[in-house]
């Protein structure tokens, strides 16, 4: 794993850009770039579902429907982060692109 960039957000708390698998790294959480669906078939989604097992896929599949520019967080199976963010980003082309990938960064 090589640290592209850290920041530390508040006292315990540190944000870290790296270069790695994202399914094999100690972490307390992972961001996937998911769909409102979190239909995990393909890409990071599928890649994280393939090593963490079925158990991510059916949990999404309670959560329901997600919309753009929020995110959810499910338990993370077999991977050895703590959690997956699923995070819903807006599509090039339907407005209000910048608010809307602001607004599915934020948790409360």
């Amino acid at each position: 794993m090589r640290i592209i960039n850290e920041v530390v957000i508040t006292d315990g708390i540190t944000l870290r850009l790296v270069v790695s698998n994202i399914t094999s790294i100690n972490v307390d959480a992972i961001v996937n770039p998911a769909n409102s669906n979190l239909k995990h078939g393909g890409g990071v989604a599928g890649a994280i579902v393939l090593r963490g097992g079925i158990t991510i896929q059916e949990e999404s599949e309670k959560t329901g429907f997600v919309p753009v520019g929020t995110s959810v967080i499910t338990g993370s199976g077999l991977l050895p982060c703590k959690g997956i963010i699923h995070t819903v980003g807006p599509r090039m082309g339907e407005g209000n692109e910048d608010e809307k990938l602001k607004s599915s960064l934020q948790l409360s």
